[in-house]
């Protein structure tokens, strides 16, 4: 699994094949069968190693008392709202933690977010992924059907969403992408003076903006949905 990981993050999945890899490890195509029937297999199991990683990283920082893994520093959680329990708001926390930690994998392996965003999400540890996330729902003032929405919404965007910014943070910086946006708008401008005043005015951002901030905003925004569903139906003032 090291040696595909390290190939794959090296070359990219469209360049890995079986008879390289045999060569990566001094060995012949046909013992690489003991272990899997081809390069689809092989990609499934590379892919819920890595996501088992992600699991085990997670268990650690909890157990640790750690909030996510470093590169995530400069991102505090939020404070819970005062309506929230105690052990809503720490189950809160470690799903925010959870979701970190599959967004560091596919930041690390640039070839994770495509898989994710194709077959693997039925994988093993893609599976363990979803069970932990509806084990801290489980902590929470849930009711089912509550829990069973959010468990799709959290799984949505860790595993569709993350790893469509993921894919994108090894693809053009957000410069390149707030010129290709502008061209964009310029075409359309041609053609109707005065659109899109709202995009346009949102282009400056794209300077400060990098994939990690765009993922915990959006998944700060889907934790504090969650977090008022739990104030059962109370109203702010």
């Amino acid at each position: 699994m090291d040696t595909v990981i390290a190939v794959l993050d090296r070359a990219g999945s469209q360049r890995l094949t079986l008879r390289g890899l045999a060569t990566e490890l001094n060995s012949g195509v046909a013992s690489l069968y003991w272990y899997t029937n081809g390069k689809d297999n092989l990609m499934a199991l590379v892919t819920s190693e890595v996501l088992g990683r992600a699991l085990t990283q997670f268990h650690a920082l909890c157990g640790d008392g750690e909030p996510g893994p470093e590169e995530f520093e400069a991102f505090p959680a939020p404070r819970a709202d005062p309506r929230t329990s105690a052990a809503t708001a720490q189950a809160l926390e470690e799903l925010r933690c959870l979701c970190l930690c599959l967004f560091s994998q596919m930041r690390e392996h640039p070839w994770l977010a495509g898989q994710l965003l194709s077959t693997a999400r039925s994988e093993e540890n893609a599976l363990r992924s979803w069970e932990c996330t509806g084990q801290l729902l489980q902590r929470m003032e849930l009711d089912a059907e509550q829990r069973f929405y959010a468990s799709l919404a959290v799984a949505n965007y860790a595993f569709g969403t993350g790893a469509g910014i993921a894919h994108r943070h090894n693809r053009p910086a957000a410069e390149e992408s707030a010129r290709q946006v502008h061209e964009q708008l310029e075409r359309a401008g041609r053609s109707g003076p005065g659109m899109f005043p709202v995009v346009r005015a949102m282009l400056g951002s794209f300077r400060d903006h990098d994939d990690r901030s765009e993922y915990i905003a959006g998944l700060e925004l889907l934790l504090a949905g969650i977090e008022r569903q739990t104030w059962g139906g109370s109203s702010t003032p």
